[in-house]
């Protein structure tokens, strides 16, 4: 572990042999800034924050002692150690007093310089130890304070933080909830990763204030009012990173905001975040949303049912009655889009109306309820491939916004209309058009009349018939078509020889190739070649 240290001195000489001739890397230690004086050192500090700060004591406009002072009243982890003359001693005896690890002597002595070091290092490693145990049980008991539903478990957690972090309790916070739109969730570790990254950009690091913690329902960012306050850029910055990083919308909910409240509140305000995430059913995924933002649902009658006609009136209960449904499913092609507009329009009342999910998971279950009695007509509805009933409940209640809800549904009718209009299409189509299909993948083959009506289960004479009424040509004529055009294709590699191109299209008479090539283009295939190609 290499540790980063902060040097200050007003005499230029001395600064120059500390900065440029003591071998720092062979102490671990790795020289990351320097001042003249305490002042430019302070400002440089809040930003650096090193793990050391080598001192002179007395120095202009600000001195070591009260650089000292600043450091151990907001960092009181950071290790200080003093640079002395030898009549300064009377002051390096006050810094020591104030919390100092040591004091080293001008000139420095290497042995002396090593000796401090290796002390402020065991110092530091005893600090992050205790560092590092104090942040697991502060995260744990804020984990039970704000999420936990038993307010006994709540109470004896805030006691227990008190103990342990009386700072972090004292503070006043604001604490969001954020929540992933992928079915499953996504990575926790890695949103966490992210998550971190973004605080410590715009905020204080996360030992120093900001708090993450992973649940069930996405990450909860436990912010201190003051960063919170000010950083309202923060939580784009955390939306658009994450968006960038798991590749879907993440949606923000925000509690306890303004100034914030006091964590005997936090779970009061863990909830108002995830009602304000809730409000994602309504408004769609990536949104943040403030506690104050979110709208209350009128009163909606409770007894809502699916026997709502297509003409729906504007303040009623938003019904599909279960036969029109019936009759709209078994309906042309051409009248199954107006049905999939009205479903659209239902919704989208629904959605005005701020019926519950509740209530509107209850409605689309009925909804595919009916559509799957609608289908229980039809024996070859295993080949439509759009699975059970069961299956469509079990996605619509993992659906966290209602139009991800009428997505599903409007997609689930459009492929069983699709299916369905097929069925109804001219029968003869059907068998010209998989004549058509097989022509196109097996064209290398040796293709007769006689194979092609076997897979239709016609005769020879009679697909000949319908082939050339749906088509306007010849099977003979179609299949010569295709192979020409594949040996067009082909002819652009030129390390393919030519009765290699020939036996791909399915001749394995070169010269007859070549014959018919020259009758239907004009010229031989070498010279296609070499005149187009």
């Amino acid at each position: 572990m290499v540790l980063s240290i902060f040097l200050v001195d007003d005499e230029v000489i001395e600064m120059d042999l500390m900065q440029h001739f003591i071998d720092w890397k062979s102490l671990g230690i790795e020289v990351v800034g320097t001042a003249k004086n305490g002042k430019k050192a302070w400002e440089q500090i809040q930003a650096l924050q090193p793990d050391i700060v080598l001192t002179d004591v007395r120095m202009p406009i600000m001195d070591g002692l009260q650089l000292a002072s600043l450091i151990q009243s907001h960092y009181d982890w950071m290790k200080i150690v003093f640079l002395s003359g030898h009549d300064e001693f009377r002051f390096v005896k006050s810094a020591l007093e104030a919390g100092a690890v040591g004091y080293l002597l001008k000139p420095i002595d290497r042995r002396e310089l090593t000796a401090v070091m290796e002390k402020v290092k065991g110092e530091i490693e005893k600090v992050q130890l205790l560092r590092r145990s104090k942040q697991v049980l502060i995260s744990k008991y804020l984990g039970e304070l704000v999420t936990a539903a038993d307010s006994a478990i709540r109470e004896q957690a805030l006691a227990e933080l008190a103990k342990v972090a009386p700072e972090v309790v004292a503070r006043q916070y604001v604490i969001a909830l954020i929540s992933g739109s992928a079915q499953p969730a996504v990575d926790q570790n890695q949103g966490s990763a992210v998550i971190q990254s973004v605080l410590k950009l715009n905020s204080q690091p996360l030992s120093e204030g900001a708090m993450l913690l992973s649940h069930e329902l996405g990450w909860v960012v436990i912010l201190p009012s003051a960063a919170g306050g000010a950083e309202d850029g923060l939580w784009q910055s955390l939306s658009t990173a994450l968006m960038e990083t798991l590749g879907e919308p993440v949606t923000i909910g925000i509690g306890g905001e303004g100034l914030g409240r006091q964590l005997h509140e936090g779970h009061d305000m863990f909830l108002e975040a995830v009602a304000a995430v809730e409000e994602r059913f309504y408004l769609g995924h990536g949104h943040i949303i403030h506690a104050g933002e979110v709208q209350h649902s009128p009163e909606v009658d409770a007894t809502v049912n699916v026997t709502v006609t297509v003409t729906v009136t504007v303040d009623v209960d938003v019904t599909l009655e279960s036969d029109i449904l019936l009759q709209k499913l078994s309906l042309s092609d051409a009248e199954g889009q107006p049905f999939l507009n009205e479903l659209h329009s239902c919704y989208e009342r629904l959605k005005r109306m701020r019926v519950d999910r509740e209530q509107v998971v209850q409605i689309s279950k009925q909804l595919l309820q009916a559509i799957h009695a609608e289908l229980l007509k039809y024996e070859d509805r295993a080949n439509m491939g759009v699975g059970e009933v069961n299956e469509w409940i079990q996605t619509i209640e993992t659906r966290n916004t209602m139009d991800e809800i009428t997505g599903y549904i409007a997609a689930l009718l459009e492929t069983i209309r699709q299916y369905l209009s097929t069925k109804q299409q001219d029968p003869h189509a059907a068998l010209v058009q998989e004549v058509v299909e097989i022509i196109e993948s097996q064209y290398g083959e040796s293709l007769t009349i006689e194979y092609l009506a076997g897979k239709v289960y016609l005769s020879p004479n009679y697909l000949r018939v319908l082939f050339k009424e749906k088509k306007g040509c010849t099977v003979h004529e179609y299949l010569t078509k295709v192979r020409l055009t594949r040996a067009v294709e082909l002819l652009r590699n030129r390390t393919l020889k030519i009765h290699d191109v020939a036996k791909s299209v399915g001749y394995d008479n070169t010269s007859y190739f070549c014959s018919f090539f020259y009758k239907t283009q004009g010229v031989t295939p070498n010279e296609y070649r070499k005149k187009f190609l």
